[in-house]
């Protein structure tokens, strides 16, 4: 497999999905799981989900920043030389192997590139990864969020990883316009919607599955969202007993979710079969 930009070498004893996630910023455990991880924690029209979130910024509201350049599709560095990775997103090519990768990763530089040229960026910053870049929510001079941006142009997927709930779903209801109007990524079957009952865990990547959950099952470490009578073979989804209960305060009983359909966004990986950890509530989507 041709490594994606920005791949960091294959961690030794760990493997080729570990190291996605390592590079990703997530700590190891991320993958391989622990019960006792603290869990970090219906979609919305855009406009109403837009409401909620404070797109307009002011020099009072964060840092503000002059100067910025773009170090990658996902990243920028500042003049005084850290780089701020934009929390929320997933670029296609990048970290996540994808047909004709260059191209997505060169069109989300080509669009941040022409967003900073409109002045001073507004930083909201949420902390930082492992690799010591900063994790942010960034918006333009004209109170554009630089993540909505990329997300309804089709040149990124959401992930509201360590998002609050008011901009994750304001990113959702981006990717569901740019979904509809066959945007960008949209428009390529191996990058939009995969079916729960064919999708592959090699290569790791990131990907949004949709399927009928066949039957849930409990252990005391995961709980499991199995999407085919073969747990070994099938697709399956695990919540981390850690993160359960963030799950439920945000109105899902994944007890409840067997014969449903429900869509599910992550990173992919090979597990005895194709499997995606969820951590977040917004990684899950009911929809019928």
């Amino acid at each position: 497999m041709v490594r994606p930009t920005g791949f960091e070498p294959v961690t030794p004893g760990l493997g080729i999905p570990c190291s996605i996630l390592l590079s990703y910023g997530r700590a190891r455990s991320a993958l391989y799981g622990s019960a006792t991880r603290g869990g970090k924690l219906a979609r919305r029209h855009l406009l109403e989900a837009l409401a909620l979130l404070p797109l307009g910024r002011t020099a009072g509201a964060g840092e503000t920043v002059a100067g910025a350049l773009v170090e990658g599709p996902d990243r920028l560095r500042l003049p005084d030389g850290r780089i701020v990775r934009l929390l929320g997103v997933v670029v296609p090519g990048e970290l996540s192997p994808a047909p004709d990768g260059a191209r997505w990763v060169a069109a989300a530089r080509a669009l941040l590139e022409k967003l900073l040229a409109a002045g001073p960026l507004a930083l909201e910053t949420r902390g930082s990864d492992r690799l010591g870049r900063l994790e942010a929510l960034v918006w333009t001079a004209e109170g554009r969020l630089l993540q909505l941006e990329l997300v309804a142009a089709g040149l990124a997927w959401a992930f509201p990883d360590g998002l609050d709930r008011a901009t994750g779903r304001a990113l959702l209801s981006a990717e569901v316009e740019a979904r509809a109007a066959r945007r960008g990524l949209w428009a390529v079957p191996a990058l939009s919607i995969q079916k729960a009952a064919s999708v592959a865990g090699d290569p790791p990547r990131f990907a949004v599955v949709e399927g009928i959950v066949v039957a849930v099952g409990r252990s005391e470490a995961f709980t499991w969202l199995n999407f085919g009578s073969e747990r070994w073979r099938d697709f399956t989804v695990r919540i981390p007993a850690a993160a359960l209960r963030a799950v439920r305060r945000a109105g899902l009983e994944p007890e409840r979710l067997a014969a449903r359909r429900v869509r599910v966004r992550g990173w992919l990986f090979e597990a005895g079969g194709a499997m995606m950890e969820v951590e977040e509530a917004l990684q899950l989507e009911v929809l019928e």
